[in-house]
C-alpha cells in the first residue's frame, strides 16, 4: 500500500499540521497536534491501566460497548462519510459504503468477544486438569493510512478491544480530523476515553517512543512497503507485528470471459476508488484472442469515468488524496502517454478547483515490458492493458511479483478458476469481481512483499493475533 510513504521526520515540541480538502487545497479542514516522545509516554501509562480494568469486564459488557460503537457510526453515517470525502476525496457514495463497512466490523468484532475460549486437554497425571486461557496481549498499536480512514482502523481496533486490549491510535496525518470523529463516536457509545487513544503525526521520537515500548503486545499496520519496514525496525522485539503492505496486483481476462463484465469490473476496481486502494488492479493481462475487443470495451468504460469532487453528483472518481500523489502520479501518467498508446482516459467535472489534485483516469497499453505502470505498484487511476498468450503466461507474470496481495480472473471455465486460484501466488483471489472489496468474515493479507507477520488480519484469527495462550495445570 502507497497511503503513507517516505522517512518520518522529526518535528519539533509542539510543532502541529494541518489536513486538507484534496478537490480544494485551500480549504483547511483541521489543525493538529504532533506527539512528542512524552505524550506517547503519557498515553502509554494511562493506558496500561485502562486495559486493566477492560480485560477484567465480562465478555458480554465488551460485546455490548462495541456492538453500540456499531450503532454510534450507523447513526452518524451521513456527518462521518461527507468528512472523510472532505478530507480523503473520494466520492460521498463511496465514503457512505465504507461506513457501512466499518459499521459491520463492529458488529463482528462484538460477537468475537464471545469467541476468545480456552480447551481442555488429557492429563497425564491422575487428578490434574490441563487448559489453555487466552488472554489479551494489553495494549495495540494501530497506525493506518488515509486511504480508507474509517475501516482500516475499524478493521484493527474493533478486534483489539473485543478481546481485551487498550490501543493506541496513529492515524495518517491526511485524514486526521476523521480519526479523531471515529474516536470521539467509539467514546460516545460508552467506551472508556483512555482505552482508545489517538497519536497524532509523524514525528520520528514519538514513532520510537510507540513502538519501542516493552508494554506494547501488538502492532497492526498498514501502508507501504518503505514504512512497514521502519515500523519492523522500531518495534520492540517482544511486540507482535503484522504488517499489510503493497500490492501489484492483476487480473486477467481470459478469452471464453464475458468480456463486457470483465471490462465493466475491470475498471471499477481500477478508478472507482481513485485507484487508490491496496487491492487496485494496475495491470489486464488479456488472452491476444479477445484482446482488440477486451480493449474496445475498457475503453468505453473508461471514457465514461467522471473525475471531479466526490460531492458532485455523477462522479465515480475524486482526486488523489495527496500533493505528494499528485505529484508523482502526473509524473507516471505523463511517462506511459509518451511511452505506450492510450487506449481511454476519464474527463474532469466542470468547476473543478484547478489547484486540486487531478488526476484523469487513464488505461494504455503498448508500454514497454520495464515501464514503471507495468512493473510497479500505481495506487492511482492508471492501468496497464497487457496481451498474453495464455492463462499460463498470465500466472507466471502475476507469480514474478515480489507482491502477493490480490489476483482476479475473469473466465465461464470452472477448471480454469479453480486453476488460477490454486495457482497464483496471493493472499486474495476474486473470480468474475473486481479485485477491490471483501468481506469481515474471512482473512485479509498478501503473502510475499505484501505481509510482514504471521496472520492476516479480519476474521476469527484476530482473536490469535490479539491474545495469547497461557496453559493451566489444577490439581484436585
Amino acid at each position: 500500500m502507497m497511503a503513507t510513504s517516505g522517512p518520518i521526520p522529526t518535528a519539533p515540541a509542539g510543532a502541529t499540521f494541518r489536513s486538507e480538502n484534496p478537490a480544494r487545497p485551500s480549504d483547511v479542514v483541521g489543525a493538529f497536534a504532533s506527539a512528542t516522545s512524552a505524550d506517547v509516554r503519557t498515553a502509554i501509562d494511562i493506558a496500561v491501566d485502562a486495559q486493566r480494568i477492560w480485560a477484567a469486564r465480562p465478555a458480554p459488557d465488551r460485546a455490548t460497548v462495541i456492538g453500540g460503537i456499531a450503532h454510534a457510526l450507523a447513526r452518524e453515517l451521513h456527518e462521518l462519510a461527507n468528512l472523510i470525502t472532505r478530507e480523503e476525496g473520494k466520492p460521498v457514495g463511496a465514503s457512505e459504503s465504507e461506513v457501512r463497512k466499518s459499521v459491520e466490523q463492529f458488529h463482528f468484532a462484538s460477537q468475537l468477544a464471545y469467541l476468545v475460549e480456552g480447551s481442555t486437554y488429557p492429563s497425564e497425571s491422575d487428578g490434574v486438569l490441563a487448559y489453555t486461557l487466552r488472554v489479551p496481549l494489553g495494549i495495540s498499536v494501530a497506525i493506518t493510512p488515509w486511504n480508507f480512514p474509517v475501516s482500516l482502523p475499524a478493521r484493527k481496533i474493533a478486534p483489539a478491544l473485543a478481546t481485551g486490549n487498550a490501543v493506541l491510535f496513529k492515524p495518517s496525518p491526511a485524514t486526521a480530523a476523521t480519526a479523531d470523529l471515529l474516536v470521539e463516536l467509539c467514546r460516545e457509545a460508552g467506551l472508556p476515553p483512555n482505552l482508545l487513544q489517538v497519536v497524532h503525526g509523524t514525528d520520528a521520537d514519538a514513532m520510537a517512543a510507540l513502538l519501542g515500548d516493552e508494554r506494547v503486545g501488538a502492532i497492526t499496520f498498514t501502508g507501504s512497503d518503505s514504512v512497514g519496514e521502519t515500523v519492523r525496525s522500531l518495534a520492540h522485539p517482544h511486540a507482535r507485528l503484522q504488517a499489510e503492505l503493497g500490492g501489484h496486483n492483476g487480473v486477467f481476462i481470459a478469452a471464453d470471459a464475458d468480456l463486457r463484465l470483465a471490462a465493466k469490473e475491470v475498471a471499477a476496481g481500477a478508478f472507482s476508488l481513485t485507484g487508490q486502494a491496496c487491492t487496485a488492479p494496475g495491470r489486464a493481462l488479456v488472452e491476444r484472442t479477445v484482446f482488440d475487443a477486451f480493449c474496445s470495451l475498457l475503453a468505453d468504460e473508461v471514457t465514461r469515468t467522471l473525475a471531479g469532487p466526490g460531492t458532485v453528483r455523477g462522479v465515480t472518481c475524486g482526486p488523489v488524496a495527496t500533493s505528494h500523489q499528485h505529484q508523482r502520479l502526473t509524473a507516471l501518467r505523463s511517462s506511459a502517454l509518451g511511452s505506450g498508446r492510450l487506449l481511454g482516459e476519464g474527463t474532469l467535472s466542470e468547476g473543478c478547483d484547478p489547484d486540486g489534485y487531478w488526476v484523469a483516469p487513464a488505461a494504455l497499453t503498448d508500454l514497454p515490458d520495464d515501464h514503471d505502470l507495468v512493473t510497479q505498484e500505481v495506487f492511482g487511476p492508471l492501468l496497464a492493458v497487457v496481451p498474453v498468450e495464455s492463462s499460463t503466461e498470465a500466472i507466471e507474470l502475476l507469480n514474478a511479483s515480489r507482491h502477493g496481495l490480490v489476483s482476479a480472473v475473469h473466465t465461464t471455465d470452472l477448471g480454469l478458476a479453480h486453476r488460477f486460484a490454486s495457482s497464483v501466488q496471493c493472499g486474495v483471489v476474486k473470480i468474475n469481481q473486481r479485485t477491490t472489496g471483501n468481506g469481515v468474515a474471512p482473512p485479509f493479507g498478501g503473502w510475499k512483499a505484501s505481509r510482514l507477520g504471521t496472520l492476516p488480519e479480519g476474521g476469527q484469527q484476530a482473536i490469535q493475533f490479539f491474545t495469547d495462550t497461557k496453559s493451566v495445570y489444577l490439581q484436585y
